[in-house]
């Protein structure tokens, strides 16, 4: 990392002391991450409850550092220079409590516990609740927008908000929490129908190179109905590869580390698939991996 992240730690570790929970300095990201890619933070902060991650969030505003959250480390980028500010884990928001047919979950209850629960659609995304919201995560059954009561969010004012599921603004792979970066602190959802997650979960390890760190789906499916996996399979890209990154053989629409992978390598790989779809169909594949500090 560049020159003062020594002191960008400890001005960090300064402005955060005193807040419940763990705080890392010079943190490295990879480890926090589904891709297994990354440089390090300034310093990673893992509140105990909601009221610290927005006390956390507050003071780096306040004091010009840049942040961001991080659940379960799906979806993510991490560049090889790492991240110059706090990194903000909800791993430890963990709280449960079932009232009246809503489940009410801390925004790091991880997304394989939910779906046992009666999210069934969800069934084998990583992840945390708090993430999923934020992308309106899915499978070809649903998204968890379907399920979503109301979700409790920092706002930039500081001040803490209740939102209905229409002021979500879910959209495909988004909504208002993703675009105006507002963290997620707690969720609310209604259950569906209990199903069997076994062929679920078989049918996902199926296609899935799920043995192989990934950060899942890297391109969101365009519009036209056609799938980003079809479109980059039919240009012959399964198996392209630059350094440790490569297109899975499994699934044309997952990069994955074959062991040394870097940020680069990863971000020229996803150059090349663009081009050449584009090149081919006329279609450009949007991201639905998000470059940190991007």
């Amino acid at each position: 990392m560049e020159a003062g992240a020594g002191d960008g730690a400890r001005a960090l570790l300064r402005i955060l002391r005193g807040l419940p929970g763990e705080l890392r300095v010079q943190e490295p990201l990879a480890p926090h991450t589904t891709f297994r890619i990354g440089g390090r933070a300034f310093a990673l902060y893992r509140p105990t409850t909601e009221s610290a991650l927005a006390e956390a969030v507050v003071r780096a505003r306040t004091h010009g550092f840049p942040w961001r959250m991080v659940g379960g480390g799906s979806k993510l980028l991490v560049p090889d220079r790492g991240f110059p500010g706090l990194v903000v884990s909800t791993t430890g928001l963990g709280a449960w409590h079932e009232d009246e047919g809503v489940l009410s979950v801390g925004a790091g209850v991880p997304l394989a516990r939910v779906a046992r629960w009666g999210a069934w659609k969800l069934a084998g995304i990583p992840g945390t609740v708090g993430g999923a919201v934020a992308m309106n995560a899915g499978t070809k059954h649903g998204a968890i927008a379907e399920q979503v009561a109301w979700v409790q969010a920092l706002l930039p004012t500081g001040r803490v908000h209740t939102f209905s599921p229409e002021e979500c603004g879910f959209t495909y792979r988004d909504s208002v929490f993703r675009r105006l970066r507002l963290p997620v602190l707690a969720v609310g959802l209604r259950p569906q129908l209990r199903k069997d997650l076994a062929p679920l979960l078989v049918e996902r390890a199926r296609s899935q190179p799920l043995g192989v760190p990934s950060a899942g789906c890297v391109f969101r499916n365009p519009a036209d109905g056609r799938s980003a996996g079809w479109l980059i399979d039919q240009c012959g890209l399964k198996g392209a590869r630059i350094g440790d990154a490569v297109v899975s053989e499994r699934h044309a629409n997952f990069i994955c580390n074959l062991g040394r992978a870097r940020a680069v390598d990863v971000l020229e790989l996803v150059d090349q698939v663009q081009h050449c779809v584009v090149s081919r169909f006329g279609v450009w594949l949007n991201l639905e991996l998000e470059v940190v500090g991007e």
